[in-house]
């Protein structure tokens, strides 16, 4: 895991125009706060993501078991519209969606509500292109929750880029195995999100790759590999452009308040995985060089057996030490 962060480190040394990329990114997220203020009402059995690429823009994206099936796009002026962009393929079993594939509708027209019921009543067990989005979809839905009597695992809550889903995009690809620069098409973070610790209620950042397999050509081992790679960028932008913690804390503007904003400089990195027999990370503890953070590695298990047979998500793993109960 050195190794991984020195690399990542060195990369990110020798390619400078991220700096300059991800400042203007965050410029234009305080521009645009106003982007959460949205004219429709999500609809029931689907979820509401964004990206970052999409942050001058009112555009989101529907997400059917973490299966992108619709894009809203609300114009300056006119109605808010609804395109269909799911196409009926071997690869899913999304079959009879009453709009065509980049068919565009009125989002209050009658077609618009077909759409709507239509995901609303498919069946929870439908086949999608990809068991990992979904397995994804589920956490990020399950951790988003309030209330903590319906929540599986409190204290701890995704950063939301407008109110919506997103993956925090980094200038790297790490899914190798082996870190390398690709500029503008970097890998996305699953999840980042905020645990209240078990130690004095601290808020701190975590960084989570999820998977939906444990095995040894996708381990532990290997999955917090590529997490430690985001993570150790994570800490690079938080260095030299610490406004971005305001983000991740969950500010919609600027409120240049760091030093309440960051309790702490450890960052934890978790893996989430079915149960299997691979490499468990038990608060290993590795220091970003020339920096004063410090990344927790954790291991997170989710039984994959009942998430399948009843979308119920249970989590065993050293993460739950700790976050406060």
């Amino acid at each position: 895991m050195l190794n991984v962060i020195n690399q990542t480190l060195e990369i990110l040394n020798a390619n400078s125009e991220w700096q300059k990329r991800y400042s203007g990114y965050l410029a234009d997220i305080w521009t645009n706060a106003n982007k959460a203020d949205r004219r429709f009402a999500k609809p029931q059995g689907l979820s509401l993501y964004t990206t970052v690429g999409d942050r001058k823009t009112k555009n989101y994206y529907l997400r059917f078991k973490g299966q992108n099936v619709g894009k809203i796009i609300i114009p300056k002026s006119g109605d808010v519209a609804l395109q269909c962009i799911v196409e009926e393929s071997e690869s899913h079993d999304i079959k009879g969606c009453p709009l065509r594939y980049n068919e565009i509708v009125e989002w209050h027209s009658v077609k618009a509500s077909q759409f709507r019921s239509f995901f609303k009543h498919l069946s929870i067990n439908t086949k999608l292109k990809s068991p990992e989005h979904d397995v994804e979809n589920a956490i990020l839905e399950e951790f988003r929750k309030r209330k903590g009597a319906y929540k599986v695992l409190c204290n701890i809550q995704p950063v939301l880029l407008h109110g919506c889903f997103f993956q925090m995009p980094t200038p790297l690809k790490a899914s190798s195995h082996n870190p390398t620069y690709a500029e503008h098409n970097g890998g996305g973070i699953d999840m980042m999100a905020r645990i209240k610790t078990s130690e004095q209620g601290h808020i701190r950042l975590c960084v989570i790759e999820i998977k939906d397999e444990n095995k040894v050509s996708e381990s532990q081992k290997i999955a917090m590999s590529q997490a430690v790679s985001y993570a150790t960028f994570i800490v690079k932008l938080l260095s030299t452009q610490s406004d971005w913690m305001e983000f991740f804390m969950g500010h919609k503007t600027l409120r240049n308040r760091i030093s309440r904003s960051l309790d702490t400089f450890d960052i934890d990195v978790v893996t989430i995985m079915p149960e299997g027999d691979t490499e468990t990370f038990q608060n290993e503890i590795l220091e970003i060089p020339g920096t004063q953070f410090k990344l927790h590695c954790h291991s997170l298990f989710y039984n994959q057996q009942k998430f399948l047979e009843n979308r119920v998500l249970e989590f065993t793993g050293t993460l739950l030490k700790e976050i406060r109960i």
